[in-house]
């Protein structure tokens, strides 16, 4: 063994990451009870040395603390391995931050397992960074709502939802009556401007109840949870009449739209989310070919309508 002339103490305090020191047992609450920190976890989360030994890693966690995340190092506890994740955690002032964090096992000449060791690494930036990236990729640019990727991500979700708890859901098929019209008639740059309309009279419809994602050129869906079809369609009324009333100011004029909506609900014999999307468009064709600008509900009877392409405008 080398002969050094300082502690290791010392640099552990002055390192640039955190140091955290736990018991091992109990694991559990109270537990596992820290025993020391560095000067680097006192700078990261305003909790002082003092504060802080005593207390247990969980004052550092909130709700919003993945669970998956915890089980995994619950385990590894458990099982006396070491284990590396990556978390995020709260600040005294309750401000979240990101951190790398490796746990192992520190033992005693007896080869028991005594204390828990954390080496911990901020890395909000570029975590951060990461999840603008994600959420980037799951949006559409020109209206900010979800698209066809990101859209689907939720209703699977929903789906899943729909299993574990039985609480139904419906979904809004839209489209926007004649809108190859208004691309050719005023130019794409006001096309644009109708898609972005659109796009902000739904999240101001349905923001608090919805998910509404843009899922086509003209085309709209939106998931609307704990309401039946029959529930649903009167706020789907509401949406397709905001948009009729609505004037759209753009470089080459005034335009004024209106839109088709189907809607369908959640059925308990549904495999697959696009089960739902398949009624719903059923709907809305129903919609588009009984004189557009109305809403209709799925009907057991309705036929199926052809697979349409992108951009097809009916």
């Amino acid at each position: 063994m080398p002969n050094f002339d300082f502690k290791f103490q010392d640099v552990i305090e002055e390192a640039n990451d955190v140091v955290v020191i736990t018991k091992a047992f109990p694991f559990s609450a109270p537990g596992p009870e820290i025993v020391y920190v560095n000067q680097a976890f006192t700078e990261l989360t305003g909790y002082s040395f003092d504060e802080a030994v005593g207390g247990n890693p969980r004052m550092l966690q909130m709700r919003d603390t993945d669970p998956e995340t915890r089980r995994i190092i619950r385990e590894a506890l458990i099982k006396q391995e070491p284990v590396r994740v990556t978390i995020r955690n709260y600040n005294k002032l309750g401000i979240g931050y990101w951190i790398e964090m490796s746990i192992l096992p520190l033992r005693d000449d007896n080869g028991e397992v005594t204390h828990f060791a954390a080496i911990e690494r901020d890395v909000t930036e570029s975590k951060e960074r990461e999840i603008e990236l994600s959420e980037m990729s799951l949006r559409d640019p020109l209206s900010g709502l979800l698209n066809r990727r990101g859209f689907d991500q939720k209703m699977e979700m929903a789906l899943s939802h729909f299993y574990e708890t039985g609480e139904t859901f419906s979904v809004l098929a839209m489209d926007i009556d004649h809108f190859k019209a208004v691309n050719d008639q005023h130019g794409h740059h006001s096309g644009d401007a109708v898609i972005q309309r659109v796009a902000e009279l739904s999240k101001k419809a349905f923001h608090a109840s919805g998910c509404v994602g843009r899922t086509g050129g003209e085309e709209f869906t939106i998931i609307l949870g704990g309401k039946t079809q029959e529930e649903a369609k009167p706020m789907a009324e509401y949406l397709r009449m905001m948009i009729e009333r609505s004037v759209i100011a753009t470089d080459k004029g005034s335009i004024k739209v209106t839109m088709s909506l189907g809607v369908s609900q959640v059925d308990p014999t549904d495999k697959e989310s696009s089960e739902v999307l398949i009624r719903a468009d059923t709907a809305l064709y129903k919609a588009k070919h009984s004189g557009r600008n109305q809403v209709c509900l799925y009907q057991p009877d309705s036929e199926v309508p052809a697979l349409r392409l992108p951009g097809t405008v009916v």
